[in-house]
């Protein structure tokens, strides 16, 4: 077990690739501080979905139908 824990890391390459998160991250670096504390639901330079809480950001997107996955981050 000790053996396990402290040897290297293995690292696996996997061609997958997620989405460009490029909008996502332009809009938070431009608006993070007018929703400080609060969870947002972004897609693309679009938000989605704003709350105190992840549980109720959830319960919003989930009534919504997006053309790919909303980028969820809590700015703190």
């Amino acid at each position: 077990m000790i053996r396990k824990v402290l040897s290297p890391p293995i690292i696996k390459k996997s061609d997958l690739r997620d989405v460009d998160r490029s909008p996502e991250f332009r809009w938070l670096n431009e608006n993070s501080s007018r929703f400080w504390g609060q969870w947002v639901a972004l897609v693309g330079e679009n938000l989605v979905a704003s709350s105190d809480s992840l549980k109720d950001l959830l319960a919003q997107i989930k009534l919504l139908h997006f053309e790919r996955r909303p980028l969820i981050h809590h700015l703190i």
